[in-house]
């Protein structure tokens, strides 16, 4: 009886230890079907829960988010990770680049020049009140 209580509770032990290795440090809903992932130093990205979305790489460097868009910058990694569609980065990969997610357009521009992506934040009316703001756990 004793043995059978001590297997159970490692067994529930060692579920609970791969459980918790294998989830994301963590999640933040953001609008429009979107949701910040943290995973690490370098390892943060916008994805969308909905098949017709696009995602934005790691690595997320700042964010913000209405109910009408979403507004990021992003300095890549060294290379692409094979889940991501691929991203041509003009100014290679040393550089930070910005994003836009339009909702009623379904749309995402990026990555961005900060030039491209201001011009782009009046075109499409983002609310000056919507800045960029670090990750919480940074």
């Amino acid at each position: 009886m004793m043995r059978t209580l001590f297997n159970n509770t490692l067994v529930l032990m060692i579920m609970f230890l791969v459980a918790s290795c294998s989830c994301s440090d963590g999640v933040e809903e953001l609008s429009g079907g979107y949701f910040l992932r943290m995973e690490g130093k370098d390892l943060n990205d916008i994805l969308c829960s909905h098949a017709d979305g696009k995602e934005i790489p790691s690595n997320v460097l700042t964010y913000n988010s209405n109910e009408d868009f979403i507004i990021a910058s992003q300095k890549p990694r060294a290379t692409d990770d094979p889940l991501y569609t691929p991203v041509v980065y003009y100014n290679g990969r040393d550089s930070i680049y910005y994003w836009l997610i339009v909702h009623s357009k379904k749309l995402t521009l990026g990555p961005m020049s900060k030039h491209d992506f201001d011009v782009a934040r009046q075109r499409y009316n983002v609310p000056s009140a919507l800045v960029l703001k670090p990750l919480d756990w940074q």
